[in-house]
C-alpha cells in the first residue's frame, strides 16, 4: 500500500461502500447487515470481499484497492509447524533487547521436519514418566481437533525409527510437539485459555492493533493431571467440550474479561486491579510485534493490486504465575455470537476492524496517508506507522 500526492477537493462525491460476503460468511452478513452496511451481490464490484471458501482464488483478481479480508501467505502465522519454524527462526536473530520465544512460547518441534523431530526424541529419558508430559497439535487444524496429551513415547519412537529406516513416510505428519503446561491458572478449578482479536491492516506500511476485549475459556471438569484423554479436563475448546457425550449444557465455559479480572482479583487474590490494561496487554503487544517480525517477510509477499489484511485471534493459556503462553493463531476467528459472552464483543469487534478497513482504503483512494483512525475506538496499536 502506497502513500500517494492529495488529490483536489473538487472530486465527486463518494457512494457509501459495498461489502460483499460469500455463503460461508453468514455471521459477518448478520453483523453488517444489522449496522446497515451495503451488502453486495456481486464480488467482482464489491469494496471489501469478507470470504471463508474459495479466497485465493480472489489474490490475482482484485481491482486497485478492493479489499479482501485475508493475506496470501497468512499460513506463516495460522499454520502451527510453520509458526514454529517461524518463531524460532526470529529467535536466533532477535534484537538482545528483545523478548526470547521461551518467554511466551513453550518448547515445541516439528514432527513433519527430520532435523527437529531428531532433536526432540534425543531429548526424551529413557524411562518414560507422566512428569515428561507433551501436546501433539496438527498444524493445519482448529477447534481442538486432532490434539493428544502423550508421556509415553513408544508408539512415536517406532514411528519415526521405521521412517529413519525408509520403511515409511512421515512427510506428511504436518503436526507440532509442544511441552505440556502442567500449572494452568485455573478458575473454579477448572482449566482456562484466552483468546484475542487482533488485526494486521496493512503490510506496506506495516499497521497491526489489538482489540481491547478477549474471551475466556474454560473447561467443564476439574483440572488434573491424569485422565489425559479427557478433552473437558484437558482441551480447552468449546466445540471439543461440546463433542464430549457428558458435556452438561447449562455449565458456563466463557467469561468476559471483566468478570475474569474481578475474580482474579477478589477470589483468587492473585492480581491488582488494572490487571488486564496495564500488565497483560502489555505483553501481549510484545508477543504480537515478535510473531509479526517472524512473519513479515512472507506476509509481505503481495500481489501488485488489491488490499489484504487479516482478523485473526490468538489463543494463551495462562500459567499459575499469570504468564501468559500463546499456543495458536486462528484465521478467520470464531466470529459466531450465538452465547452472550460473544454477543456482546463480536459484532462491535467485526465492525470497527471492517470501518478500519474502509477508512483506509478511501484515503489511499484520496491520495493521504492515515497514521491513525478515526473509525477506531477500541482497537490500540500493536505497531503504528511512523
Amino acid at each position: 500500500m502506497f502513500c500517494f500526492k492529495k488529490k483536489s477537493a473538487a472530486s465527486a462525491v463518494e457512494s457509501a461502500p459495498t461489502v460483499f460476503c460469500d455463503a460461508a460468511s453468514t455471521n459477518a452478513r448478520q453483523i453488517f447487515a444489522a449496522a446497515g452496511l451495503r451488502l453486495a451481490e456481486n464480488p467482482g464490484k464489491a469494496d471489501l470481499l469478507w470470504l471463508r471458501e474459495r479466497y485465493d482464488w480472489w489474490f490475482a483478481h482484485l481491482r486497485p484497492n478492493q479489499l479482501i479480508n485475508h493475506l496470501p501467505n497468512e499460513e506463516a502465522i495460522t499454520d502451527k509447524c510453520w509458526l514454529t519454524e517461524n518463531l524460532k527462526r526470529q529467535d536466533r536473530k532477535r534484537p538482545v533487547d528483545s523478548i526470547a520465544l521461551g518467554d511466551f512460547y513453550q518448547e515445541t518441534y516439528r514432527l513433519d521436519d527430520q532435523e527437529e523431530r531428531a532433536a526432540f526424541l534425543s531429548r526424551l529419558p529413557d524411562r518414560d514418566t507422566p512428569e515428561n508430559l507433551w501436546i501433539i497439535k496438527p498444524g493445519d487444524s482448529s477447534s481442538g481437533r486432532g490434539i493428544q496429551i502423550l508421556w509415553q513415547f513408544a508408539g512415536l519412537r517406532d514411528c519415526y525409527t521405521q521412517a529413519e529406516a525408509g520403511q515409511s513416510d512421515p512427510a506428511d505428519d504436518h503436526y507440532i510437539i509442544q511441552r505440556y503446561i502442567r500449572n494452568p491458572l485455573l478458575l473454579e478449578g477448572r482449566k482456562s485459555e484466552i483468546r484475542i482479536y487482533w488485526l494486521i491492516a496493512s503490510m506496506k506500511p506495516l499497521r497491526v492493533l489489538i482489540y481491547d476485549e478477549g474471551t475466556v475459556r474454560l473447561n467443564s471438569l476439574p483440572f488434573r493431571l491424569q485422565d489425559f484423554d479427557n478433552t473437558l479436563i484437558h482441551v480447552t475448546n468449546v466445540y471439543q467440550q461440546k463433542l464430549h457425550p457428558e458435556y452438561d449444557p447449562k455449565l458456563a465455559l466463557k467469561w468476559k474479561f471483566a468478570d475474569w479480572e474481578a475474580y482474579l482479583i477478589n477470589e483468587l487474590r492473585v492480581a491488582a486491579q488494572g490487571f488486564i490494561r496495564d500488565t497483560l496487554f502489555p505483553r501481549l503487544k510484545k508477543y504480537l510485534r515478535f510473531v509479526v517480525c517472524a512473519t513479515r517477510e512472507r506476509l509481505s509477499e503481495l500481489p501488485a493490486r488489491g488490499g489484504f489484511f487479516g482478523l485473526y485471534g490468538a489463543d494463551l493459556i495462562l500459567d499459575d504465575q499469570l504468564r501468559p503462553w500463546l499456543t495458536e493463531i486462528q484465521k478467520g476467528p470464531g466470529i459466531s455470537f450465538d452465547d452472550a459472552v460473544k454477543k456482546d464483543l463480536i459484532p462491535a469487534m467485526l465492525l470497527e476492524a471492517t470501518r478500519i478497513m474502509l477508512e483506509l482504503q478511501r484515503s489511499q483512494r484520496r491520495g493521504i496517508c492515515l497514521k491513525d483512525f478515526e473509525a477506531r475506538k477500541r482497537f490500540e496499536w500493536v505497531i503504528q506507522p511512523e
